[in-house]
């Protein structure tokens, strides 16, 4: 079968059609999860890369799956803390007293799989803000999580940074990783399935007082952002506030009028009135706020994990392929040894404390990137919350690095990356795609326990 890294299969004819039907600019550099989505969606169909793309471009396969697969869509609850902290506390109960008879209308776009309007819906029961009063919208791409937010239910690293009084209260155990969502916030929420660029202002209609847009426009081409914030515009009311990711805060400014509010950063459309001092929130120019270069990403500290928000995660190197016969040096240096930050990380993933674990590995790759078993040891996190395809990514991307000289890893070490893919690519149904990886693994590792699902043949006696 052709490898999915061939230039017929991820090239300028495959990113144009991705950006024309979702706005998403695919790069060299950002290209790792579109080819680790064309393998798996080929292998599902059982075709060849090149003619799965053939006939998913030429309109004989529909594209919602692709397109599910290429955006990865974790969030977390509680992520844009300030702008809902400002958004609950100043601006719904403003417009609760400039316009009683007229509920708040926010949007959430993309909404990722529920968790940021329903962090809204928690904090408007905690305040007391009745349905009636705010109308929550959330619009989302794909299929799949929007199937996930109507749901209602969540893994262990949607909850990592909500308060555990908070998360006693709202959601019930319904398993060793899975939480609940109650009930009867899943009414205060409606949910669309929107493209922003093609039919957002007809779906969603009316005007929106508030919208938060966390994390989409960094990932938009020039062009493309333009189009983005034109759309935005229409949706927002005249004296409306929209909320992006600190990342993102260059991009709206030509569109879009940069305002303070107690601490916290929005924009609003350039006409927009400033608010008075008394009795009405503040708004006034941001003062020390230094804004990054258009497409340029903002260090996370050690309290807020680097995460995507409905777009690709990007990758250093395309995937790795399991046919190659790669030696890994004996030798290789273990960067775990001597790093106490490591050895908490492992100690919270063998307690299962997974969103501890997460956390702490992602400190460390961010001063130490090239840390080959903090990469591996953030992928076993993932794929034991159920993060399947970001986990995918994580060993993909490590194996190849260390297939290319970048990075080293212990022969120990690469066999359990391989077995990683091998079960995640097993568990999706992808057993064909998962036999090239166990085979590797039998001629490394010929006791390894994940050679149980090997199946007999020529490669292995």
């Amino acid at each position: 079968m052709t490898d999915a890294s061939d230039p017929r299969v991820v090239g300028e004819t495959l990113r144009a059609w991705i950006r024309g039907r979702t706005g998403i600019s695919i790069t060299e550099q950002n290209q790792a999860p579109v080819e680790l989505a064309v393998r798996l969606e080929a292998e599902r169909h059982g075709l060849d890369p090149v003619i799965y793309l053939n006939r998913l471009q030429g309109g004989v396969l529909p594209p919602q799956a692709f397109i599910d697969a290429i955006t990865t869509n974790e969030s977390y609850f509680f992520r844009a803390q300030d702008q809902m902290r400002v958004t609950i506390t100043r601006l719904i109960p403003e417009l609760m007293r400039c316009r009683p008879a007229q509920p708040a209308r926010i949007l959430s776009l993309p909404c990722a799989r529920g968790e940021e309007p329903y962090s809204l819906a928690i904090l408007c029961e905690e305040h007391r803000i009745p349905p009636r009063a705010v109308e929550l919208v959330a619009g989302d791409i794909s299929a799949t999580c929007l199937a996930d937010a109507r749901r209602g239910d969540y893994g262990p690293l949607a909850l990592r940074r909500t308060d555990p009084t908070t998360a006693q209260h709202w959601f019930t155990p319904r398993g060793p990783r899975t939480y609940r969502l109650e009930p009867a916030l899943l009414g205060r929420v409606s949910f669309y399935q929107v493209n922003l660029l093609e039919d957002a202002a007809a779906v969603l209609a009316r005007r929106f007082d508030v919208i938060f847009c966390e994390n989409l426009l960094i990932y938009f081409d020039a062009e493309t952002t333009s189009r983005a914030l034109a759309v935005l515009g229409r949706l927002l009311e005249p004296d409306g506030w929209l909320f992006v990711d600190h990342a993102e805060w260059n991009i709206p400014r030509e569109q879009f009028r940069m305002q303070e509010l107690d601490g916290c950063v929005g924009f609003r459309p350039t006409g927009a009135a400033t608010p008075a001092r008394a009795g009405q929130p503040r708004a006034g120019a941001v003062r020390g706020a230094t804004a990054p270069a258009p497409g340029a990403r903002m260090p996370a500290g050690d309290d807020s994990l680097p995460s995507v928000h409905q777009t690709p995660t990007p990758l250093p190197r395309p995937t790795h392929s399991p046919a190659r016969s790669v030696t890994v040096a004996p030798s290789a240096p273990a960067p775990l040894i001597g790093d106490p930050r490591l050895a908490h990380a492992e100690a919270h993933y063998k307690a299962k404390r997974f969103a501890e674990a997460l956390r702490t590995f992602d400190v460390v790759l961010v001063s130490r990137p090239a840390d080959a078993r903090a990469r591996l040891g953030k992928a076993r996190v993932l794929a034991d919350c159920g993060e399947d395809f970001e986990a995918l990514e994580v060993a993909e991307a490590l194996l190849h690095a260390v297939d290319e000289g970048e990075l080293r890893l212990s022969p120990a070490d690469y066999v359990e990356a391989l077995a990683l893919i091998a079960l995640l690519l097993h568990k999706k149904g992808l057993k064909d795609l998962a036999q090239g990886y166990l085979r590797e693994i039998a001629r490394r590792a010929p006791g390894h326990p994940s050679l149980g699902l090997l199946r007999p043949g020529p490669d292995h006696a």
